[in-house]
């Protein structure tokens, strides 16, 4: 096809304005923007089936993530999430083995080699446990009970033996069951009288009458007590005497085979996560047994970056740790003893699955959950699992590393006080529900602590491998962004070898439950260089200086939930941006208030939100007191809280709240409910949002799913370097955005697809900062930097502060003058920030530019296919090349044409264009190249065989400049359009026969159910042309 004529008339004069020098800005705001180092780029978990594989298989899967600019890998032995099947010798192949010890030298020998970093998991599976001879110090314990009722008047005689059996049918099959062998140590025996009995479903609730327990341990002589009631109980029907047993759990994190020959490769048993001991014992085996190769020790400090343990997936009936009783007595001022009977919960459980036995026990008059005895457990347990992490960052810190760690969720511990103690803390999209309020549960604490690198486990999602897309992908990227999250670890990238019991499309972890398996499988990882950059580059934004945040909302959860705290949109909608500080994170002594700002040289938080909460410890109630005596602006919403959390402290709060809400405190508000607080409430005490943002165009009716993210830092030269991460969850709009800047701060954009840094020419000035208006399309995010001079004397360069409607695309040019582009032939005009008022006259030719749509369309598609004769023995995939047989006139899926219904590949569109000729005025006139059609995975075009910049999926319609790829009038040029599938189709099709280490698909209805995934170019490709003026 031809574009309609362009007359040489089109040429546009070149207008002569003057424009401001600006003497201390630079035009790179962030030199590492452009090529973020291996720290900010993403990394893979990397899924090792066992050390049977060949060194040269993973050497060539880390070089397959160099190819695509990754960061580095999670070295990760899977060994089946530590179950059966081995489908090799595990005694032999297993973690820590001899074997597994060449492996680990050839992945870091890899990594070294292309200039990437290494994280390493302390153990296989989730990294809780390692090889170890069974039943030694610093192994898991748990604590366990018998019991045995008897009337009034009986003596009770022998103990009641332990019951070991308890309910962890909920997790079997994914969290290894304790083994129950081995010897029961007697810690306790208490007594009580049973009040009442009831039974709700399949447990019995026992009511015990509190002031009647009795501590009979040292009353108790080789298992037998001899002891009855006291006679003024027998009017009592019934006491129950419970004896409890403190043991080794016994609990496996990899099996091994029948016949180890060696206690290293007899699998691996979970460590004691409640004390240093249990790091200690991991710590060990590694400079015992791994890193005693000097080799591996030297790559390690060369590229290691995290020692990492995932989220805790492990079970008891109540967890324990040999000096409980005494760190119990220490910290909360008297025994645990009587009241072990109500620690055993189901809010002590792993993410409170369920009551541990079937009978569980409450004292009268306090809440059926243990109440604050049971608080004080978690307490206690909370500080033994910080000695735990503390230990793991001291060994990794004198390793020249760090330790990165998915802290306490899941567990009856407290979340918010333990992030801190680790380098990188690690949350998890599936396990924080992919949702930024509990993202935001997250990152609070880890700001307030100054811990920079806040790491996602991102990816994971049900529903089945090889359908996870590109922009599904990205979707999490930006809201961890938005939140404050700034290192990816994307879930995951499999090993690609051969495996025994494994056919096409290759070892798949989770038996296909599960995304991602990245990797040159995919027929998309050729495109994945432009996403990793792409992320990269924001990562490097959000690492940069310090976080800036608003609000700042006091909330206590423990154990931790992904529910919402602040469900409300209003406060977004505004512009404010907040998160949430535990307890622990308020009391730190290193916490400071300047001018009204709590943590300014931090987060730097205008307000302290105490919202519809009702537990303080009595160190964070004395720490508000003294924040309201600084002048921080504080909100109380609701009743204050005014419940100690624990058994101990009541006076303590209820003093200082008393206090706190006398009204003595100008700065505290207090607020009657939560349906009296909104951003008026936060405005009228002049407490202000860093941005503020109404939508003027567009479906979006309000800025309620509009999120920033602001850093801030001191640059070298003095200058200060202020930038915000901008993401619209909503649908496309145009903005009006304003930024609370220096009066003399200078805007950029920083493109995040093409690494560009270029400085914003169309906004205003106002008493604040800077406005400027924004069109983004949904999930579509953009970044602005704005850099404050050191010198207040330096000159502010040329802007534009108003523009008719047919200009567009301002950009500063190389030689430092303003540019833009002109959408038709008629008259245009420019208002600069010197007030003078620039006439672009019309063309002598009045027609419309053209806007030319490409094609028809030659398609091609290199197939990804299962072998045809499918088997265990090849996992190569068949790749062939499908020839659609006519040009496409129209572009649709490939479910719709002929032959491409059921395919997984990469396809290949060519059409050709021809300008015309422009009579040497080429140089005056620009083309924009758009795709109307949504990006249903991957795109990338070439112009005549030049890569064109990067097309940000979000918003393929926005254009693309093209013009310097073009050929002059009269000649062709030529169109490429790369698009890729996923493997799901040719997964779908061949399902009933894949295996992973021998097992079919798992859940067959993820591949059964849906229909085939559609792929291909689709909509229109347009090339639009406008008119380029120069403004010098």
């Amino acid at each position: 096809m031809s574009l309609a004529c362009v007359a040489a008339f089109y040429a546009s004069p070149h207008i002569t304005v003057s424009a401001q020098k600006h003497s201390s800005t630079e035009n790179s705001p962030l030199p590492s923007f452009k090529s973020p180092p291996a720290s900010s780029r993403p990394k893979f978990r990397y899924w090792l089936p066992d050390a049977s594989v060949p060194a040269a298989a993973v050497a060539a899967d880390i070089a397959a993530l160099a190819s695509i600019s990754a960061g580095g890998l999670e070295f990760l032995g899977f060994y089946n999430y530590g179950f059966p099947p081995m489908s090799t010798d595990w005694s032999i192949y297993g973690f820590g083995t001899p074997a597994f010890k060449d492996l680990l030298k050839a992945a870091l020998k890899a990594t070294a080699e292309h200039d990437l970093v290494f994280d390493f998991a302390i153990g296989p599976g989730t990294g809780a446990g390692v090889p170890a001879i069974p039943q030694t110090a610093g192994l898991a314990m748990e604590l366990v009970y018998g019991s045995k009722v008897i009337d009034a008047s009986k003596k009770i005689g022998s103990l009641p033996p332990p019951t070991l059996q308890f309910n962890h049918a909920p997790l079997n099959g994914w969290v290894h069951e304790p083994e129950n062998w081995g010897p029961n140590e007697l810690v306790a025996v208490v007594a009580a009288e049973i009040k009442s009995k009831t039974t709700k479903g399949s447990t019995q609730q026992v009511v015990l009458n509190e002031q009647s327990i009795v501590d009979l341990t040292n009353q108790t002589r080789n298992g037998v007590l001899d002891w009855q009631p006291p006679s003024s109980a027998k009017a009592s029907p019934q006491w129950v005497v419970m004896a409890f047993y403190q043991r080794f759990s016994n609990e496996r994190s990899c099996t091994t085979s029948s016949r180890p020959s060696s206690w290293v490769g007899n699998g691996t048993w979970v460590v004691d996560h409640f004390s240093a001991s249990g790091a200690k014992k991991a710590t060990d085996f590694w400079d015992q047994n791994l890193f005693n190769d000097k080799a591996i020790d030297q790559l390690m400090r060369q590229v290691g970056m995290y020692s990492w343990e995932d989220s805790m997936e492990m079970m008891t009936p109540l967890w324990w740790t040999p000096d409980f009783l005494s760190r119990f007595e220490k910290a909360r001022g008297y025994s645990a003893i009587k009241y072990l009977p109500v620690f055993f919960q189901k809010q002590n459980l792993w993410n409170g699955y369920g009551e541990p036995y079937d009978t569980s026990y409450m004292f009268d008059g306090q809440p059926s959950d243990g109440g604050k005895y049971a608080e004080d457990y978690r307490l206690t347990l909370t500080e033994g699992y910080q000695d735990y992490l503390g230990q793991f960052q001291e060994w990794a810190v004198a390793r020249g590393m760090e330790h990165s760690a998915q802290p306490a969720y899941n567990m009856p511990l407290d979340m918010s006080s333990s992030i801190p103690l680790v380098g990188a803390p690690e949350l998890e999209s599936l396990g924080f529900g992919e949702s930024i309020d509990s993202y935001r549960q997250f990152t609070g604490a880890a700001h307030i602590s100054g811990r920079n690198a806040i790491s996602t486990e991102i990816g994971a999602r049900r529903g089945g491998a090889y359908t996870q897309t590109v922009p599904a992908l990205l979707s999490l990227f930006h809201d961890s962004f938005a939140a404050g999250v700034n290192t990816l670890v994307v879930h995951g990238f499999a090993y690609s070898g051969p495996y025994p019991g494994t056919s096409w499309p290759g070892y798949t972890p989770f038996q296909y439950e599960f995304t991602e398996m990245w990797g040159p499988r995919q027929p998309a990882w050729v495109h994945f260089n432009d996403t990793m950059l792409y992320s990269a580059r924001n990562s490097e934004v959000l690492k940069t200086g310090v976080p800036k945040v608003d609000l700042a909302f006091y909330a206590w959860k423990h154990p931790w939930s992904s529910r919402a705290v602040y469900q409300a949109s209003d406060l977004t909608s505004a512009g404010y941006t907040y998160e949430y500080l535990g307890p622990e994170n308020l009391a730190n002594p290193s916490v400071s208030i300047k001018d009204g700002v709590l943590s300014p040289d931090g987060p730097g938080y205008k307000a302290l939100v105490i919202y519809a909460q009702t537990r303080i410890t009595p160190s964070a109630s004395t720490v508000l007191l003294k924040f309201a005596k600084t002048g921080l602006p504080i909100f109380i919403v609701g009743p204050a809280p005014n419940i100690t959390i624990g058994a101990s402290g009541q006076d303590t709060v209820s003093k200082n709240m008393l206090a706190l809400t006398s009204g003595k405190f100008p700065s505290v508000k207090l607020i009657s409910n939560t349906k009296a607080f909104s951003p008026e409430t936060l405005q009228n005490a002049e407490v202000f949002p860093r941005v503020v943002a109404d939508a003027i165009s567009g479906s979006a009716s309000n800025a309620s799913q509009l999120f920033t993210q602001w850093r801030s830092k001191k640059q070298y030269n003095g200058d200060l370097l202020d930038m915000v991460y901008v993401l619209n969850r909503g649908t496309a709009s145009t903005f009006s955005i304003s930024f609370t800047t220096s009066e003399i701060a200078v805007p950029y954009v920083l493109d995040a697809w093409t690494g560009e840094q270029t400085r914003l020419i169309t906004y205003l000035r106002t008493g604040q900062g800077i406005k400027t208006t924004i069109t983004l399309a949904q999930q579509q995010p953009i970044i602005l930097a704005f850099v404050t001079p050191a010198t207040d004397d330096a000159l502010i360069p040329l802007y534009v502060v108003a523009h008719s409607d047919n200009l567009d695309r301002f950009r500063e040019n190389q030689e430092g003058s303003i540019e833009c582009l002109v959408s038709d032939a008629g008259v245009a005009s420019v208002l600069l920030s010197d007030n003078k008022e620039v006439e672009i006259p019309a063309l002598n030719n009045t027609a419309p530019l053209p806007t030319a749509t490409l094609g028809p369309w030659k398609l091609i598609v290199e197939s990804f296919a299962a072998p045809e004769a499918l088997s265990t023995a090849n996992i190569s995939p068949n790749k062939t090349i499908i020839t659609v047989a006519s040009p496409l006139q129209t572009l649709v899926p490939w479910t719709k044409i002929p032959g491409l219904e059921r395919v997984s590949g990469l396809g290949i569109y060519r059409t050709s264009f021809c300008l015309p000729d422009l009579a040497g005025n080429n140089s005056s006139l620009a083309y924009t190249l758009h795709f109307t059609g949504a990006v249903l995975h991957t795109l990338r075009a070439r112009i005549n065989g030049q890569l064109v910049p990067a097309i940000n999926p979000s918003a393929p319609g926005e254009g693309t400049d093209i013009t310097q790829f073009l050929r002059a009038g009269g000649v062709d040029n030529e169109v490429v359009v790369e698009v890729a599938s996923t493997l799901f189709n040719a997964v779908k099709a061949r399902m009933n026969d894949l295996r992973s280490i021998g097992l079919p698909v798992h859940v067959p209805k993820d591949y059964t159910q849906p229909a085939y995934k559609e792929f291909g170019l689709l909509g229109e490709v347009k090339i639009k042309t406008w008119r380029r003026v120069v403004l010098q």
